[in-house]
């Protein structure tokens, strides 16, 4: 059995704590609580890295449901070398948003992480609230990613003459079109 001592594990959950700061700063705490059917100070408690008390995996849950903000779930999963991005609603309907606007979109949240990432190689530092910034918006590309991909697989499984055409374009040697 793996023995491990979890105070010094703890300390190492920086993922975990970033998370909790992030969402302590974007949102009052004793109304999130209070939305949650919580006492606001116990829920208050929990997020203090020094309480014996933590949130357990429905308060997590809770919290992501009455705010609609996930950075309590992301900072778990980054724990685990894992990420989790926003399922779409969509009851399986492809998002009505053209491609290439969905394309441009996601190429220039890459654009915007890139330049970020050549001003902090150039800086040499990193400030918290950049970090936060980079977080967020590699967070949201990689939603906006998913709903593409959710997009292009409605759209071409909805029309399979469509799938099949598109296939026969793009692997054909066609004059012109190569």
């Amino acid at each position: 059995m793996l023995n491990i001592n979890t105070d010094k594990q703890c300390e190492n959950f920086t993922h975990w704590n970033s998370a909790v700061a992030r969402f302590k700063d974007a949102h009052n705490q004793s109304d999130v609580a209070r939305s949650m059917g919580m006492k606001p100070q116990l829920w208050i408690n929990k997020l203090v890295a020094k309480h014996a008390a933590e949130p357990t995996v429905k308060n997590i849950i809770a919290a992501a449901r009455v705010t609609g903000d996930h950075t309590l779930v992301h900072g778990l999963l980054l724990e685990l070398d894992m990420a989790g991005i926003a399922l779409p609603k969509s009851n399986h309907k492809a998002d009505e948003q053209a491609l290439t606007s969905q394309a441009l979109e996601i190429t220039a949240t890459a654009g915007e992480l890139a330049r970020d990432a050549i001003d902090v190689q150039q800086s040499g530092q990193v400030c918290k609230q950049r970090r936060d910034r980079a977080v967020s918006k590699a967070t949201a590309m990689m939603g906006t990613l998913a709903l593409f991909v959710h997009t292009i697989e409605s759209r071409f499984h909805a029309i399979p003459g469509m799938t099949v055409a598109f296939d026969t374009l793009t692997t054909s040697a066609v004059p012109g079109l190569s």
